[in-house]
């Protein structure tokens, strides 16, 4: 198994290029599960594989990444060095349980607030 570095270069090509600053999808298959990985733009992922999939191929023939082979010992180094990037919630997730101090849930509760409306009506006199 193999260690490589891929980094998007899309921010590195010209500002006039159609794929500058894109998001890259980089698709690989991991104990029989198909996966994809979005890259953004100047952003590094490492993948252990046995082989480089085609997809990584294509897009470092186009330009868009650069692949570098690295060693155990230096994967270990990078990873002790960087702090994995948070996660942001997306729309499907539940929001976090909240616990006052004495320990118990508090709910929150939406409220929606109905306005009545007037209605006014002009009479119209006719001579």
């Amino acid at each position: 198994m193999n260690t490589y570095k891929i980094t998007n270069t899309t921010n590195l090509v010209g500002r006039r290029d159609v794929k500058y600053n894109k998001t890259v999808d980089i698709e690989y298959i991991d104990n029989r599960v198909k996966k994809n990985v979005k890259l953004k733009a100047g952003d590094t992922v490492f993948l252990t594989v046995n082989s480089l999939p085609l997809s990584i191929h294509r897009l470092r023939i186009k330009n868009l990444i650069t692949v570098t082979e690295i060693s155990a010992a230096e994967f270990n180094k990078k990873i002790k060095k960087t702090k994995p990037k948070k996660v942001k919630k997306t729309k499907a997730e539940k929001k976090p349980i909240v616990v006052d101090k004495n320990n118990e849930v508090v709910v929150e509760k939406k409220t929606t607030k109905t306005t009545k409306k007037k209605t006014t009506e002009k009479k119209s006199t006719d001579d």
